[in-house]
């Protein structure tokens, strides 16, 4: 057998993806909850979000988002789940996962020149390094999350 069919056949049999989606959307949640409340950590510098009226209104339909991409990951692998059509929460899954691994495909070139060390965290501005080394690796680690979710769900139930 091999490692590619006993990697999917792995995945498959532990649907630890879905769990992970389920958890990984709710941190999400929480740190929008987090801004919501005041916090700055993560935005740029000196400014918060009732600064910013559009990254307001993202931020607050962020949270409900959040929590619909939880219970669709949950919906994957719970008996409770049974009860959406195959094809919506097919569609759901793999629409979230290519969702969030297009949002991150912009900062794949920093990440290849960062790791070939042609370019240097240094040379990126405090913005740009959050963005390049925490902020878009996070939609990447969703996306690559949720199509773990969507492999275990294409096994049926």
């Amino acid at each position: 057998m091999s490692d590619a069919v006993a990697f999917r056949k792995a995945v498959r049999r532990f649907p630890f993806g879905a769990y992970a989606a389920a958890v990984w959307a709710v941190l999400f949640a929480l740190v929008h909850v987090y801004w919501l409340a005041g916090g700055r950590a993560g935005l740029p510098a000196g400014q918060s979000l009732f600064d910013n009226v559009p990254l307001l209104v993202v931020d607050v339909a962020a949270i409900p988002l959040s929590l619909a991409a939880a219970v669709l990951a949950l919906a994957l692998v719970r008996p409770w789940g049974a009860r959406f059509s195959r094809r919506l929460l097919g569609a759901g899954v793999w629409g979230t996962a290519g969702l969030l691994l297009v949002h991150s495909l912009p900062t794949v070139p920093d990440w290849v020149g960062l790791a070939a060390g042609t370019e240097a965290a240094g040379d990126l501005g405090a913005d740009e390094r959050f963005v390049t080394l925490l902020y878009e690796p996070w939609f990447f680690a969703g996306g690559v999350l949720f199509v773990l979710a969507g492999l275990v769900f294409r096994r049926g139930r």
